[in-house]
């Protein structure tokens, strides 16, 4: 009998805490929806798909001509511009090969304000092509969309592997 008396009390605690989440998710900005099955994360997949394959026909597609990168070395635009994002990221073939993106995770969320963003976490491995090192690298980006656009995307990850690589490059350039 008291079994029962506390799994009701517990389970009536359980709903209304229930209750009050979604009230509260109907009147903060910042909530929203999470799916990662949408139009959106489908074209951040294609996007890396495109990265990895070095494949110019098809990457940048959702990127807007006027998109703002930042890197995680600073709060500064590092990228202005949907030309200068294709040849940043096409670029770093020159530096590496076999580029791949394993465990990719994307999710689009789209806030009670209106904001839609895609969060793309996963593992960034390739080849340095002067050091010869495999290097990996867990990622983290963050797309800002304004329509069926990407106008503000935002890395959060180590530079360090690209900065050993350039400074391999370098190095190998004034031999």
């Amino acid at each position: 009998m008291i079994m029962a008396v506390a799994s009701a009390l517990f389970s009536c605690g359980q709903k209304q805490d229930s209750a009050a989440s979604s009230t509260e998710a109907t009147t903060d900005s910042l909530g929203g929806m999470m799916t990662s099955t949408d139009a959106k994360s489908q074209a951040v997949r294609e996007q890396i798909k495109a990265y990895t394959e070095n494949d110019s026909t098809k990457y940048g597609v959702s990127i807007a001509d006027n998109v703002k990168l930042y890197f995680p070395n600073d709060t500064a635009v590092d990228v202005q511009g949907k030309e200068g994002y294709v040849a940043t990221f096409l670029g770093q073939h020159k530096m590496y090969e076999n580029i791949n993106v394993s465990r990719l995770r994307v999710m689009t969320i789209t806030l009670g304000n209106g904001e839609t963003w895609t969060d793309t976490w996963g593992v960034w491995s390739a080849k340095g092509r002067a050091s010869g090192k495999v290097v990996f690298v867990p990622i983290h980006i963050v797309d800002r969309w304004d329509g069926d656009k990407i106008v503000g995307e935002y890395h959060f990850w180590d530079n360090k592997a690209n900065e050993n690589e350039a400074a391999a490059m370098a190095a190998a350039a004034k031999k």
